[in-house]
């Protein structure tokens, strides 16, 4: 589909004028273009940041000089460019006809024989890539064309020489569900990541889907990496073909001759012949949780990868040992509610917090080792844990950007970071130095333009792309426990661990920063988490009992009750008028049993309405939850559940509860 030019889009590169725009790859923007003799071409314009770069000028030149020797009926011919240009430039020959990803979007899934044709025709594409010296690299639906006398392979923008990894300031360029393990690794590349690639974009053709969807990109790269393709849906033929190409190891998989040889067409419209493909070990079969979670999400769109967060695959660890007795915990779910349907463990000290990504599709937690790590919400798996380069101890708070694609850090190490969940890179947003500085809860605005953050005895807005500081509230005289913005994001609420009474819990105006008014208390306890409910009405404060006031007037509403001598989080759920509250012990000595419950609470009737229970591989009684986090649907309750005092994989864990 052609689209309008822009703006700021240029009218004329070299002798071409530019008519539209036929879409992005991983190193530039494709326009569609007409020749001085009127012939449609397709031209792509190289990104300022590699242009930039002497390195890529001189490998550009190289990469074009080979890739106009490709020839074939399946591939778009090069046919002029310009490395040498302020801003470098290729053109190849316009094939009319819609991608295979629109075709299969708009149309559905091929028809057996239309797949095995497609097969052969992109082998044969590769083939005449790979006699040239090149490898494609970024092959998937999105770089087919569907012509009218079959398949082409377009986009020679990211070729290159074998053995290269083809990197740009630390990134590997290609899309997610389409490469192979080595090229996600930044690894060298070889004809074989171009076979990997094929079966993944013919399990497209077949099915709709690719072979290693997830809910999150991590999760993907996760899959690709170390875990199995789902193939379920593919016609007797194809499977055999696809999974041998899907081999994880390079030397496993089959030429394209070899693919060729199993896909001969004999004739215009005759089926494939059925010779057997003659190298590889088959890919494993997938396992029962992988069909079961394989299709949630769709395909995730081309963007480039860093490849810091990708060079030790076996970071991802299943958590194993939960109740499903797989990994991830993504089968046998228990059918009694009380009971947590997965049990997520990988953390080797005390989780500390918890934060779901805004789409509810990943689930952050931090540890006392200084470790944050994502889950898949869907799969229950352990996407990837973020360590180098991070806080030094105690990771005390969390909190995702409104794009879900940054999660903010505070810890005991008085430092803020902002982790690019693509990436696995952190950046350093504020650091502090006063003795007591360390960074105890985080809080987005609704908006997403504001951070709150709770550091040492006063909470601090900034904005959170810059760090800069905007508002500062003071006024506590203990160390910050939770922070809140309301659900117009004009005021914050506070708590911390103060030593006066009367003062713990404080209302300040966001856009000032002055006090509004402070929450009273009678008892003289402190608190440890602070929220508003969904409607903005209402603050509620966990600590001995969940304290409610109306945020209106200051007045206290009520106090909840249950078991629990002390809640260490309450939380509301988004989608009800319901609390949650978990705590336990504070001492290892104290072995009561409420370390392992968790309350809800109808707020209209003030009755505890259903317990939770955690789950432990031990009997053991000194237990307590040190976080709750409810998905932002509402559906998933998430809890940070340790043993107090014991320091192994078998001692924290976060489990999940669903809710009805």
């Amino acid at each position: 589909m052609v689209e309008p030019l822009r703006s700021g889009d240029p009218r004329r590169i070299g002798p071409y004028r530019l008519e539209g725009r036929l879409g992005a790859g991983g190193m530039g923007q494709v326009f569609l273009g007409t020749s001085q003799a009127g012939r449609k071409v397709a031209v792509k314009l190289i990104l300022p940041e590699l242009a930039n770069t002497p390195q890529f000028r001189d490998r550009f030149k190289r990469e074009v000089d080979a890739a106009r020797q490709v020839g074939g009926f399946h591939t778009a011919q090069v046919v002029d460019a310009d490395p040498d240009a302020a801003s470098p430039w290729l053109v190849t020959a316009f094939i009319p006809g819609p991608t295979l990803q629109r075709t299969v979007t708009e149309r559905g899934p091929l028809a057996p024989d239309a797949v095995l044709r497609l097969g052969a025709g992109l082998a044969e594409g590769l083939a005449a890539i790979h006699r040239c010296g090149l490898v494609h690299r970024d092959l998937k639906p999105g770089n087919v064309i569907m012509a009218e006398d079959g398949p082409r392979i377009i986009d020679f923008g990211v070729a290159h020489t074998p053995g290269d990894t083809m990197t740009r300031t630390g990134s590997v360029i290609g899309t997610y569900a389409y490469m192979s393990p080595e090229q996600i690794r930044a690894e060298a590349v070889s004809p074989a990541s171009d076979v990997f690639a094929l079966g993944s974009v013919l399990a497209f053709a077949a099915t709709g889907r690719s072979p290693f969807d997830a809910t999150s990109v991590p999760a993907i790269v996760h899959r690709v990496t170390s875990g199995d393709p789902v193939l379920d849906g593919l016609p007797g033929e194809l499977d055999e073909l696809v999974a041998a190409c899907l081999a994880k190891a390079p030397a496993d998989r089959p030429s394209t001759e070899d693919v060729l040889r199993r896909l001969s067409v004999t004739g215009p419209g005759t089926a494939p012949a059925t010779a057997p493909v003659v190298p590889a070990k088959p890919a494993k079969s997938p396992t029962r949780r992988s069909v079961l979670f394989g299709g949630v999400a769709a395909a995730t769109a081309a963007v480039a990868v860093p490849a810091y967060f990708f060079l030790r695959p076996e970071s991802w660890a299943s958590s194993g040992d939960g109740p499903g007795g797989g990994p991830g915990n993504g089968s046998g779910e228990s059918k009694d509610p009380t009971q947590p349907v997965a049990r997520l463990t990988g953390h080797t000290s005390q989780v500390e917090c918890l934060a779901f990504s805004p789409n509810g599709r990943t689930l952050a937690s931090g540890d006392f080792n200084g470790s944050v790590r994502l889950w898949d919400v869907a799969t229950r798996d352990a996407i990837t844990t973020f360590k180098g380069q991070g806080h030094t101890g105690w990771v005390m708070s969390l909190a995702f950007s409104r794009d879900g694609q940054t999660l903010f850090s505070g810890g005991f190490d008085k430092t803020l970071k902002g982790w690019d969940v693509r990436s696995g890179m952190p950046r350093d947003i504020a650091s502090y130095d006063a003795q007591f500085d360390s960074v105890g809860c985080l809080a987005l605005s609704p908006d997403g333009t504001t951070l709150a953050v709770g550091v040492g005895s006063r909470v601090e807005l900034m904005d959170p792309s810059t760090g800069r500081r905007t508002v500062t509230f003071t006024g506590h005289t203990g160390s910050m426990r939770g922070v809140a913005f309301s659900p117009d994001g004009k005021s914050v609420v506070s708590v911390a661990a103060d030593t006066r009474v009367n003062s713990a819990v404080q209302l300040w105006d966001a856009g000032t920063g002055s006090g509004i008014k402070a929450f009273t208390v009678t008892d003289g306890k402190t608190f440890s988490s602070v929220t508003f409910s969904p409607d903005g009405r209402t603050v509620a404060a966990g600590g001995s009992g969940v304290h409610l006031w109306d945020a209106a007037t200051g007045n206290p509403v009520a106090t909840l009750t249950d078991a629990h001598p002390y809640l260490e989080s309450a939380v509301y759920r988004p989608d009800k008028a319901v609390i949650a509250g978990a705590g336990g012990v504070r001492e290892p000595n104290v072995q009561d049993g409420t370390g392992k419950t968790v309350s809800l609470w109808d707020v209209a009737t003030r009755q505890v309405t259903t317990t939770l229970k955690a789950t432990m591989p031990e009997s053991r009684r000194d237990t307590s939850i040190s976080k709750l986090a409810f998905s932002p649907d509402g559906k998933l309750l998430a809890a940070a559940v340790n043993q107090v005092g014991a320091s192994d994989e078998k001692a924290a864990s976060i489990q999940l509860w669903k809710l009805p």
